[in-house]
């Protein structure tokens, strides 16, 4: 009667090791494709006062997406952009384009934590830049470049295609700037 039960413990043993393998792999709650740099290279190199900070703030903003991905009940798969504009006087302000619509909650986290980042220094003008990166084992975006809404509502209002300077000015209106 053993030898008969020594098969079925196999079967047991395997199939409840299987299911813990399957449990194992819970997806990634981000992960980042590139960073798309939204201006001419002789401009960043004018703009960003220190490569190492601005390279030391791409990996807390990193960081930090990750932490509201996990924050968010939603587990939703999407691919897109973090889109990123630092002033000087280490001022921040954060766009999302993802090509689904992200869960509000998510986005709500992920606005609020990445904002919180402090900025590196620029000077001259903006440096504006994006992460692109997939939650949750989503689908890397097929677009090379965001286009957040507020940037098509503001080209559209102007009747004409922006550059990203004028786009920054009109999309991000401070009062103490």
């Amino acid at each position: 009667m053993g030898s008969r039960l020594q098969p079925m413990r196999a079967l047991i043993l395997s199939l409840c090791l299987l299911a813990a393998a399957l449990g194992v792999h819970a997806g990634e709650p981000i992960t980042k494709q590139g960073v798309v740099l939204l201006q001419p290279g002789p401009v960043l190199e004018d703009r960003v006062t220190s490569v190492d900070a601005m390279a030391e703030y791409i990996k807390a903003v990193e960081s930090a997406a990750r932490e509201a991905v996990l924050a968010s009940p939603a587990r939703q798969a999407a691919g897109g952009f973090i889109v990123i504009a630092v002033r000087p006087g280490q001022k921040s302000k954060v766009w999302l384009d993802f090509d689904a619509m992200l869960d509000a909650e998510m986005s709500r986290q992920l606005v609020s934590k990445v904002a919180a980042v402090a900025p590196f220094e620029a000077r001259g003008g903006p440096v504006v830049f994006a992460l692109k990166v997939a939650t949750w084992d989503g689908r890397e975006s097929r677009r090379v470049a965001p286009a957040p809404e507020e940037w098509k509502a503001a080209t559209k209002q102007a009747g004409r295609q922006l550059d990203i300077d004028s786009m920054i000015r009109r999309v991000w209106r401070d009062p103490d700037t």
